[in-house]
């Protein structure tokens, strides 16, 4: 035999499980074929004939007491029994051949005890079944007589091997190597701790499958869903999850890193090593002399205010609660979110064979937050886009504050001193007037504060949704610094929020109990605007009709983008000066009370009422008059003029995307009734009005202040775009309309009209003379300022990109086509979950009660971000505290209270260690960089991503050498949005909802052990339900413990061997391409399954018989499980009586390869077997488990004695004679005597050789 393949080289220390396969195989067809004989020592009667009283065990006739396994070998050929397996014991080495006699020898001599024990441990396997529960297994009778009947070899193709692979192995292995690894593979099966997981695994199974109703019926219906009658044509599925478990052993054979340097090895090593030192309480060792950094950094072990710990057991935890939530409906979620999932995501049907999400999410690991290559770049940041993703989500959920606007402070930043500072997430009209830079507070009243405030009470203020109906539907618009700036947008830019701003009247303080407590947050507000443009037809984009031509959205409505539409009606009214002459006190009122006016004399109005746009008109019209209907809103036309079909769903998905980060309008108007100047004593009318194109335009809006962004260029540009250049409108004159709308990618503008009546107060209609005061007020600094939006959210904008196109440049939709290439592969998934979790809150039940179901994406961005996030005292601009200096101390900083003084402490709230935390998380004025995270910390992702740029450094190296990018370089991603997306089909509702089903039940029966009174009181509250956290410690344990005394800098030292090991097992058991996958097994066991059709009550009895195993009932009442005793029948036989059968094989390994080769490839003496080694027909499937029984414990093999009478002992001694005379009798010849040796004269005929050539002789 020549060798083939390559060798492999390394450490071939444990080839563990296979071998044991291998063994198992051989021993069960070896013996079965060779060993029918007696044993005596006198010549011919070694072999008796059956026709004396022999008593002993004969060859022919030892199995007639158990006549269904003799019907097997009864209808054979005898001759082409033995042409099958002389052929292939022919082709094998001699000494393979004689070195597979003597390990069956051996097996059968040495280790005869452990055989028999192994023996009785698959009779008392089989009773178990037939009496633990007699009715399921009676039950499920039919099934096995189905796989007995089944068109393929059942048996060979569960075997977890091929011939192929003993050649490969036998050919890259020393028979040393071989017999080492199978002597390795008995000492784990012996180990104490392999016979607790074991004992573990059993005692999981036992309480699953027997004891726990609840998960019982979970697994039930998993598996009905598996063979669901959709699933019996349909095999996508199934061999989607095939693909899946398989790409997760291709995944050991990656190499780690942008340039492929590293194994999975040494990158598995260097995550335990950073999750050792970032994520775990140490203790000093010779390997760690001094405190790891998780143990003396606050950051991780201590980040206050309640927040939990960056400790690898509480994240493990805390992420166990994330994904549990996205199944088991509970808390915020009342709906199956993965279930509505993926229903969504089959709305977009090129997600049904998705591809490309794996680079997607490598590309997600090598860029920074903007785009840029983390590798190549020398402007890039070290955090990665993946990272910074989480990172902004948390940041986007937490930032937002509450004034105080009530007091007489003169800072700046004066949060409110009663109730909550933070909102949750939702961002006030306070914050973004604190984002641009305007003058809050002040020694005098002119300032923001002051002037929202009057205007908020004055209640003079409105807004009209529907001008087209009168004045007499216009609501009172109070809006203060604690109105949420969400619910101030425009109705079709506003998204799902809410428009309530302030319930409160007159001089009241500010009413927040009434706003919405969901779509006010920045999160579901952004994630419910990308579902509605993509899944809902909001954006203009499309690709399918209906029935009668009309546009639809990918979920089946019909298209809803509106091309053109018309802000709310706004208007202030103004008490004139009483020096207001009647000719001018009509202008403000052409037509008072309905009543046509002749002489200007009538004209006796007290208020004027000022609109947007610098209209006027008199505030006791009636509503059937309705002479504003046409007045005090703007137009707005959108940059698409009219829904465009496209060639595909995926085309319309990323154009419509690209379309809502880049071109769709948002419009904020603010109407405010104020004093304009602190020189003046009468109010006028201020309308700020912002327009964003796209969310990136929203994420720029600012005043154009000219390019040199001074500020007396603010007037002067005021109502400019900022790309474009040209203004929005000329505000200087009257009743004007808008008159430019940017059609640019990402633009902006920010007008400001101030419309009053001259200084004096009681002349015509006219830009306010006090207006050049509002700009200084408003961005007193502008060459600092950094817009509306605050920049610690506006400045990490840029991973919000990354959702559509990779890289750092903007893609309009425009630029759809040029970029497709970059495009994210996963938004769509990630979209078809937001839509699940809106889709959830918008129940109206859910809607009343405040659910936010989008707290499993914040949560688990929480956990992604920590050590990042904590709970501290603000920053923010201490130097405006009077009479603080720049070494003031932090703790010092004015933001809470009326009477602050030096002593008065900042408030606390969660916040980001960002690079320039230190000066305030909540900073307008910082550079850029400042905003984006700091280097020094590491995330669990982190470490999951890279290592660490020296072996003590908190500094990532950038070169996306961890685990995260051995996963990226397979389909694993792809193939699980594959399965996930066609689960959703319709056609499939069957499968999905068992399925679906199956996981909420077996994951609301798995628990925290502090779900349960804490781990000490897990077992007696919760006796029969399942505490993750052991397999959280279990794994903490081997991170945290286990590899302490592991040298750091040697990662190739034999104490990391283990590591080495576990990457090889993946590799070899569960890879596509590895000759030892037991992934081809299951493949193969669920086509079987799914042929044969189970039934629901076939799939019940199974596991009733499964569960069988691990227990002996009660014989009076078999299901009272309270009444079982527990046995650890398989965990015996496994680590007690086959490891002494592997040790006395081990030896003979290599030569088990070869002769297994030549009798298992295909056409040898296996494929005899397989055609013609079948049960007889008139016994069934239950008559075999019997008599199969009833022979392994006959006293045949059980018995001690050391004759003929004992199988083992006379088959050993048989196989042993068979290998002294091949090797010392003469090399076969001859075509008709199998055992034909040419004698030699003078040669003694009556030998062992002369016996068998007898015996076997054909003559």
């Amino acid at each position: 035999m020549l060798p083939i393949g390559e060798t492999t080289g390394g450490n071939n220390r444990l080839l563990d499980f296979k071998k044991n396969i291998i063994f198992i195989s051989l021993i069960l067809s070896l013996s079965a074929a060779c060993s029918h004989a007696g044993t005596d020592k006198n010549g011919i009667s070694q072999f008796s004939d059956n026709t004396d009283d022999y008593k002993g065990v004969s060859l022919f006739s030892f199995l007639n007491p158990y006549p269904v396994v003799k019907s097997f070998f009864t209808n054979m050929d005898p001759v082409g029994f033995n042409e099958a397996l002389g052929d292939s014991l022919s082709q094998a080495p001699r000494t393979d051949n004689l070195g597979t006699i003597r390990a069956l020898e051996s097996a059968m001599l040495q280790s005869r005890t452990s055989v028999q024990t192994l023996s009785l441990g698959l009779a008392d396997v089989i009773e178990k079944m037939q009496t633990s529960n007699p009715a399921a297994y009676s039950s499920i009778q039919p099934v096995f007589e189905k796989i007995r009947h089944y068109k393929k070899p059942v048996v060979r193709n569960l075997m977890p091997l091929g011939a192929n692979q003993l050649l490969i192995e036998y050919n890259t292995k020393t028979a040393n190597q071989v017999a080492t690894s199978i002597h390795d593979t008995a000492d784990i099966l012996v180990d104490p701790d392999t016979v607790d997981t074991l004992h573990d695994i059993e005692d999981f199974l036992y309480k699953g499958l027997r004891k726990n109703t609840t998960f019982r019926t979970g697994v039930e219906n998993l598996l009905g869903g598996f063979f669901a009658p959709s699933l019996l044509t349909d095999r996508s599925l199934k061999e989607g999850f095939i693909s899946l478990v398989y790409d997760f052993g291709e995944m050991m054979y990656k190499a780690a890193g942008f340039e492929d340097q590293m194994t999975p090895q040494t990158s598995f090593k260097n995550f335990i090593i950073n999750a050792e030192n970032f994520f775990t309480a140490n203790t000093t060792s010779p390997a760690e002399p001094s405190a790891n950094e998780y143990s003396t950094n606050a950051a991780y072990n201590n980040p206050g205010g309640g927040l939990k710990p960056a400790e690898l057991r509480t994240m493990l935890q805390d992420l166990f609660v994330s994904i549990k939530s996205l199944i088991f409906p509970g808390g915020e979620v009342s709906v199956n979110l993965l279930k509505e999932t993926a229903k969504n995501a089959y709305f977009l049907d090129f997600m049904r064979n998705s591809s490309g999400s794996s680079q997607t999410f490598k590309d997600l690991l090598q860029l920074d937050g903007d785009g840029r290559n983390r590798q190549t770049d020398i402007e890039s940041r070290p955090v990665s886009a993946l990272e910074s993703l989480f990172l902004v989500i948390t940041i986007g959920n937490n930032f937002g504050y509450r004034w105080n606007p009530e007091g007489g402070e003169t800072v700046n930043n004066a949060l409110t001193n009663s109730g909550s500072v933070t909102t949750g997430g939702e961002i006030t009209l306070g914050d973004a007037m604190f984002s641009l830079g305007a003058q809050i507070g002040s020694s005098d009243t002119f300032n923001f504060k002051n002037i929202t405030e009057l205007s908020r009470k004055s209640s003079k203020v409105y807004r009209d949704d529907t001008p087209d109906t009168g004045p007499a539907s216009a609501d009172v618009y109070r809006i203060g610094f604690n109105t949420r700036v969400l619910s101030v947008l425009e109705t079709p830019s506003r998204g799902e929020a809410l428009p309530i701003t302030d319930t409160s009247t007159g001089s009241a303080t500010l009413n927040e109990s009434a706003f919405d407590k969901l779509y006010n947050k920045t999160i579901p507000w952004m994630l419910d605007w990308v579902v509605k443009v993509t899944l809902e037809g909001y954006g203009p984009y499309y690709s399918q009709t209906n029935g009668v031509g009309q546009p639809i959205a990918p979920d089946g409505s019909l298209l809803k983008y509106q091309p053109s539409w018309n802000t709310s009606q706004y208007y202030v009214q103004i008490v004139p000066r009483t020096g207001m002459t009647a000719s001018t006190r009509l202008g403000c009122d052409p037509n008072p009370n309905g009543t046509p006016v002749t002489n200007a004399a009538t004209a006796i109005e007290t208020e004027c009422r000022i609109y947007l746009g610098g209209y006027q008109e008199g505030a006791t019209n009636p509503a059937s008059a309705n002479p504003g209907a046409t007045k005090g809103f703007y137009a707005i036309v959108e940059t698409v003029s009219a829904p465009i079909l496209v060639s595909s769903a995926e085309e319309a998905f990323y154009k419509n995307l690209q379309w809502l980060l880049y071109e769709k309008r948002f419009v904020a108007i603010l109407p405010v009734r104020a004093k304009l100047s602190a020189t003046v004593t009468y109010e006028e009318a201020l309308f700020i009005t912002a327009i964003g194109n796209g969310v990136m335009g929203m994420m720029n809006l600012s005043p154009n202040c000219g390019p040199l962004n001074s500020g007396p260029d603010c007037l002067t540009y005021n109502g400019t775009w900022n790309k474009k250049g040209t203004k929005v409108k000329d505000y200087s004159s009257a009743g004007t309309g808008l008159q430019d709308l940017s059609n640019e990618p990402g633009d902006s503008a920010f007008l400001v009209e101030g419309w009053g009546y001259g200084l004096a107060g009681d002349e015509n209609l006219q830009v306010t003379a006090v207006y050049s005061a509002l700009f200084p007020l408003l961005i007193p600094n502008p060459e600092t300022s950094m817009g509306m939006i605050p920049p610690v959210i506006s400045q990490n904008a840029g991973v919000i990109k990354q959702l559509g196109f990779l890289g750092p440049t903007d893609t309009s939709p425009a630029q759809v086509t040029t970029n497709w290439d970059k495009r994210n592969r996963l938004t769509p998934f990630i979209v078809a979950l937001a839509k699940a979790m809106g889709d959830d809150a918008k129940i109206p039940a859910n809607r009343a009660a405040g659910k936010n179901p989008y707290k499993v994406l914040t949560d688990l961005s929480e956990l992604f971000s920590r050590p990042y996030i904590f709970y501290g005292r603000d920053t923010t601009y201490p130097k405006y505290f009077p009479g603080a200096n720049a070494t003031e101390k932090i703790s010092n900083a004015p933001t809470k209270g009326s009477n602050i003084d030096e002593t008065t402490e900042a408030p606390l709230f969660l916040q980001l260690r960002t690079v320039g935390v230190a000066t305030g998380f909540r900073n307008p004025s910082a550079t850029v960089v400042e905003y984006k995270a700091s280097k020094n910390y590491r995330t669990l992702l982190s470490v999951l991503i890279e290592g660490t740029s020296t072996p003590t450094s908190t500094d990532r190296n950038r070169m996306t050498d961890g685990p995260l990018d051995l996963l990226s370089k397979t389909d694993i991603l792809s193939g699980l949005i594959k399965f996930t997306t066609n689960l959703g089909d319709p056609a499939k509702a069957d499968a999905r909802n068992k399925v679906m089903d199956g996981l909420a039940g077996i994951l609301g029966q798995t628990k925290l052990w502090s779900d349960c009174g804490g781990e000490a009181n897990f077992q007696t509250n919760c006796p029969n339900q399942f505490a993750i956290d052991e397999g959280i410690d279990w794994l903490v344990y081997r991170i945290a413990d286990k590899y302490d005394d592991r040298p750091r800098n040697d990662l190739y030292d034999p104490l990391w061997v283990k590591v080495d090991d576990l990457v090889r097992r993946i590799r070899d058991y569960v890879s596509r391409s590895s000759g030892w996958s037991l992934v081809k097994s299951l493949d193969f066991l669920l086509d079987l399954l799914l042929d044969i059709q189970l039934t629901a009550a076939e799939i019940t009895n199974t596991l009733d018989l499964l569960s069988s195993l691990f227990y002996v009932g009660d014989v009076t009442d078999p299901n009272n499980s309270a009444l079982d005793t527990r046995t650890y029948t398989v965990s015996d036989i496994v680590t007690t009586s086959l490891p002494p059968v592997l040790d006395s094989m081990a030896p003979y390994g290599r030569n088990l390869y070869a002769t297994g080769y030549q009798l298992g490839k295909p056409g040898s003496f296996f494929s005899f077997l397989e055609k013609n080694a079948n049960m007889s027909s008139e016994y069934s499937v239950e008559e075999l488990f019997e008599n199969t029984k009833v022979l392994l414990r006959s006293d045949m093999i059980q018995t001690s004695l050391m004759d003929n009478r004992a199988f083992l002992y006379s088959a050993g001694t048989l196989i042993g004679l068979f290998g002294d005379i091949y090797e010392r009798g003469r090399r076969f010849s001859g075509s008709d005597a199998f055992f034909y040796d040419n004698w030699n004269n003078g040669q003694p005929s009556s030998t062992y050789w002369d016996d068998l050539n007898a015996i076997f002789s054909l003559r």
